[in-house]
């Protein structure tokens, strides 16, 4: 006669099933994350390849947003002097709206208004960034270059359709003062020193990020658009996790080589938290933006050099 299952030894069978099945999903789970990430690191590293082939072909690197730049209008010369006009080129995404700035003189910079947001303008306005942008025929139009799958698959509703900023030294630093004078932002592709640490593309802080603090315009002013505004406190997003023990971001350089930025993490009430302060983000990304030199030292990041 055949020995039955007893009802314990059927339980112990499903709970040991149970645990492997949970096993499994931590792992499929954990491969998806990394399989993200990896994604994300190829699409910087394919973004920074394409300005640098933009900057090899117009002897200069494009901008990190749109811009007007002041220019001497040399078939308008009179007896009053050389005037000037305002000519509106394009950022690696741009800003111009479906011709938004045709006629405006007036400002260095483009209005508040006319700024695309990653996630406050409307789709046809965000396409349109993207198919104008000076790098799109530099990426083969393809679109999934400038999106993050970890961005894609937590901001569904926002559709975003890119999830990277570019540092505004190239280009859009507007901390050189008024700009009253004929002032041309471009960089030329031979005069970026130590482009090995200059930082040229991080990734846009999701929005779902509950693990830093991320600063949001409801408008379409600075805040999560296409530049890396290092002068507003803008910090680098901090997207992926580490397991338990923290985030990482993906950064690449303006010579192309790419690094993993680590932040440790912290026990709280509620889990873990993220250690550094948002101070110490700022400063991080400050001083990859301008290229120095950084250590992590323990939970915070330290300049190197000056």
């Amino acid at each position: 006669m055949k020995k039955a299952f007893t009802l314990i030894e059927l339980l112990i069978v499903v709970g040991i099933i149970a645990v492997l099945m949970g096993t499994l999903v931590a792992a499929l789970s954990g491969g998806t994350d990394a399989a993200r990430a990896a994604r994300c690191l190829t699409n910087l590293k394919n973004l920074a390849s394409a300005c640098n082939s933009y900057a090899m072909a117009c002897t200069h690197y494009p901008l990190a947003g749109s811009a007007e730049i002041k220019e001497p209008d040399l078939d308008s010369i009179d007896s009053s002097g050389v005037q000037f006009i305002f000519t509106e080129y394009r950022g690696w995404l741009s800003w111009d709206s479906r011709g938004a700035y045709e006629g405006k003189t007036t400002s260095h910079v483009a209005s508040g208004g006319w700024f695309t947001s990653a996630y406050n303008q409307t789709f046809d306005v965000r396409q349109h960034a993207l198919t104008n942008g000076a790098l799109w025929r530099y990426v083969s139009e393809n679109a999934d270059v400038f999106v993050c799958p970890a961005h894609k698959k937590s901001m569904r509703k926002q559709n975003p359709l890119w999830s990277y900023v570019m540092n505004e030294r190239f280009g859009y630093d507007t901390s050189l003062g008024e700009q009253a004078i004929p002032y041309d932002p471009r960089i030329r592709y031979d005069g970026l020193p130590r482009a090995d640490r200059v930082l040229m593309f991080a990734e846009l802080q999701f929005l779902d990020n509950d693990k830093v603090e991320v600063s949001t315009d409801s408008g379409s002013g600075i805040r999560n658009d296409c530049t890396l505004q290092y002068n507003h406190n803008e910090v680098i997003g901090f997207n992926h996790p580490n397991g338990k023990r923290g985030l990482f971001a993906h950064v690449v350089f303006a010579d192309g080589h790419a690094e993993k930025l680590m932040i440790p993490a912290s026990p709280s009430g509620a889990g873990w938290a993220v250690a550094p302060s948002r101070g110490d983000l700022e400063d991080l990304t400050e001083w990859l933006c301008q290229g120095k030199d950084v250590s992590l030292n323990g939970s915070r990041y330290e300049k190197l050099n000056d």
